[in-house]
């Protein structure tokens, strides 16, 4: 097949343009022609002239952007235009950057990683297609070969939003019932998280939405007014989980050496401990030697039901990690591999880094069969294209 991959290069630390390396390579592996488009203001022309010089069969983006490029004078998107269908894959929650999730076509195929997020996309957005969850492609492959991991350190690579400041801000710019509401959702979801990240979070927001707000969104008659609402409510709140992990890793890890890459943490910072040092964000491309310490990773899942990027990355180098999720609850692989991950107890997690640090080549072999294990569970990359074909071949595309 001839595919394009769109590449916005402009996303905080440019994850996706190692994404799109990553998932080029793996294409490319499988014999198919597959072509990098940068996203900017020449786009719409470049994916033209390629498609006119050789029709393209498939093109992906990451998080929806590109699904809404509409040529001028036209009303359609460029890919109805040109009968292209676009996979749009998603690791965010619709609530962020909605424009990018609702764009509804039987040319354009929104696939998520988490099936909550799919499930929220399809409960608040009106398409002519659902939201799709189940097929995700496994972007990284398992190196056969590792830089040599050195320094007793550990690593926590996470822009965040201060949990205080979150609260500050709703305090600043909501009237008293609203901030009053959102810090009460907010405590659940924190409690939610200390009673050990069993209960994804945005079901928490849900349960302790309004009562009328609740009823009207589980009634089967359609209410845009009721769907925009909790829409807001959910982008509101829905940060506060994956910040609450990760200030909680520090809180709780005290006597542990950590390096710590990203933004927000002047408070944490301000402590002046010297088990804990921080450095300005790297570019994704550029920090491969954040996953080449003794140690390895400290990461945060964005949900309780996914596994980061970051920790697919680990995988990838053979690295240790340790990750915020329940991704593995419910799996073949929550028996084996349950001391991987964690939740909001500081007991727990002290004892799972103390193993670490006792033995880190221990602790990276058990990673490594993680990563095997889960590669045995994933789709290869030739059946998630025949998964992605029938959808195509359901909407009648070829």
């Amino acid at each position: 097949m001839r595919i394009a991959i769109l590449n916005w290069s402009g996303g905080e630390n440019d994850p996706f343009t190692y994404f799109s390396r990553e998932w080029q390579q793996r294409l490319a592996s499988l014999g198919h022609d597959v072509h990098v488009i940068p996203l900017d203001v020449q786009t719409i022309l470049a994916v033209a002239e390629m498609h006119q010089d050789a029709p393209i069969d498939l093109a992906f983006c990451w998080q929806g952007v590109g699904s809404t490029l509409v040529p001028d004078g036209f009303t359609q998107t460029l890919w109805e235009l040109l009968r292209i269908p676009l996979v749009c894959l998603h690791a965010d929650h619709p609530c962020y950057n909605p424009l990018n999730h609702q764009q509804s076509s039987a040319f354009i195929l929104h696939l998520y990683g988490p099936a909550s997020f799919a499930n929220a996309a399809n409960r608040l957005m009106q398409r002519e297609w659902p939201a799709i969850a189940g097929i995700y492609p496994t972007l990284f492959e398992l190196a056969s070969e590792t830089a040599p991991f050195d320094g007793e350190w550990f690593v926590l690579a996470k822009n965040i939003q201060d949990p205080e400041s979150i609260r500050h801000e709703w305090r600043a710019r909501c009237d008293a019932p609203t901030a009053a509401l959102l810090n009460g959702i907010a405590d659940a979801i924190d409690q939610a998280y200390r009673d050990g990240n069993v209960i994804n979070h945005h079901d928490v927001i849900f349960a302790f939405a309004p009562a009328p707000l609740r009823a009207r969104m589980l009634s089967t008659d359609p209410d845009p007014e009721a769907s925009d609402i909790m829409w807001r409510l959910t982008r509101e709140l829905d940060r506060v989980h994956r910040n609450v992990a990760a200030t909680f890793i520090l809180d709780a890890l005290p006597e542990v050496p950590i390096r710590i890459y990203g933004r927000g943490w002047e408070r944490f910072q301000a402590r002046g401990n010297p088990n804990h040092e921080f450095f300005a964000a790297d570019t994704a491309k550029h920090s491969g030697y954040q996953y080449q310490s003794a140690y390895g990773i400290l990461d945060v899942a964005a949900s309780n039901d996914m596994l980061h990027d970051r920790t697919s990355r680990a995988l990838q180098a053979v690295a240790g990690f340790l990750l915020s999720s329940s991704f593995h609850r419910g799996t073949p692989l929550e028996a084996p591999f349950g001391d991987l991950f964690f939740g909001g107890d500081p007991v727990e997690l002290v004892r799972k880094v103390d193993v670490v640090r006792r033995d880190p080549a221990a602790h990276r072999a058990r990673c490594a069969a993680f990563g095997a294990a889960l590669m045995e569970l994933s789709l290869p990359t030739h059946v998630f294209l025949e998964h992605i074909e029938q959808h195509i071949q359901l909407r009648a595309l070829r």
